[in-house]
């Protein structure tokens, strides 16, 4: 018998090697992408002169709507900010994450003269999101109405869906507003600032002008898990589908053992 009967093949030799090394060395399990969600819900986005917009807040056209729930899409203009309230537009003044105040007012008018008459309120009007505070009151609507010369004072043109146009209006006269409630065909809770509703009791303010004068909101959102998920790395979002927060990761989907989502299991909502 030979010594070279002893002596292993290069091939085998190269085979042994890659078998050792590839036991030696702890491959990743999945290879980690930037998730163009991540990057799509930053905070960097800066809406008129309201700064940087954060969650529960995004940007119509420049974020996708997974980015923030319903009802707190922004639309951005130069230096202006609006979103819709309750389905009527509002110029968005400033707003407060701190204390989730936003101060709105309605758009000014001046241009038409008149308004789209206020509407009932439906399933799918966020009645439990944003809430009236301790500074704004109620004065009573009345449209399609007769003209009623006792309240030519509080007279203002709203328009319907149809663009029909009615005798309409804005009553701060609480007892007024009874007396004459029968006479029309509609008529609806408006939210107003306190301060325009004495203006209007008292003729001091126009119905344009008291309309168009600035009052707050509260939200409501659940931002401690949007607080969590920060914490955590990610980036806030919501699932429209499953009404849901969402947590988006720099990383794509992938198998945990690549990251461990177990801290916070319920904000994971990836489709």
């Amino acid at each position: 018998m030979h010594l070279k009967d002893f002596i292993p093949s290069s091939s085998l030799v190269i085979s042994l090697f890659i078998f050792i090394l590839s036991h030696m060395v702890a491959f990743p399990k999945c290879v980690c992408g930037i998730d163009f969600r991540y990057v799509a819900c930053n905070s960097s986005l800066q809406c008129g002169r309201l700064g940087n917009i954060h969650y529960p807040f995004w940007v119509n056209g420049s974020q996708p709507k997974y980015c923030g729930p319903p009802f707190f899409g922004l639309d951005c203009l130069k230096d202006e900010a609006t979103m819709s309230i309750w389905f009527e537009k509002f110029r968005v003044l400033d707003l407060d994450i701190r204390t989730q105040t936003l101060k709105i007012a309605r758009i000014n008018y001046s241009s038409t003269g008149r308004i789209d008459c206020p509407r009932f309120k439906t399933s799918e009007d966020p009645i439990d999101i944003f809430r009236c505070t301790s500074d704004v009151t109620m004065i009573k609507v009345l449209y399609d109405c007769a003209l009623i010369n006792d309240l030519l004072s509080y007279e203002y043109p709203c328009s319907v869906v149809n663009n029909n146009q009615s005798h309409s209006y804005f009553v701060a006269d609480e007892s007024l507003a009874k007396k004459y409630i029968r006479s029309c065909g509609y008529n609806i809770l408006f939210p107003v600032s306190r301060s325009a509703s004495e203006g209007l009791r008292n003729h001091s303010l126009g119905v344009g002008e008291a309309l168009g004068k600035e009052f707050e909101l509260k939200w409501t959102a659940n931002e401690t898990q949007c607080e969590d998920c920060k914490e955590s790395g990610g980036r806030c979002g919501f699932d429209w589908n499953f009404n849901t927060p969402s947590c988006f990761f720099r990383d794509k989907p992938h198998q945990q053992t690549c990251t461990s989502f177990s801290k916070y299991p319920s904000l994971f909502v990836f489709h």
